[in-house]
């Protein structure tokens, strides 16, 4: 059984090499190509993410800080 990274991978390069004319002799172009294609997506989502909660710190930073309301007492 494949792996989803390898299945994609493989999806991609075979329309890439399609899109191409199916050319003969660079199956290791078109394979390279879309497992660097692939990989570059997985950063660039890893990367949003940190961005994501990097934001998400910063806003709840300090926790301590007291609520910006107080009780009155009339």
């Amino acid at each position: 059984m494949q792996s989803f990274e390898h299945q994609a991978i493989q999806d991609a390069a075979y329309r890439a090499w399609v899109q191409a004319g199916c050319p003969e002799g660079n199956d290791w172009y078109f394979w390279l190509k879309a497992e660097q294609e692939y990989l570059q997506h997985q950063l660039d989502s890893q990367s949003d993410i940190e961005d994501i909660v990097q934001e998400a710190s910063e806003e709840s930073f300090p926790a301590s800080d007291s609520p910006a309301w107080s009780k009155t007492s009339v």
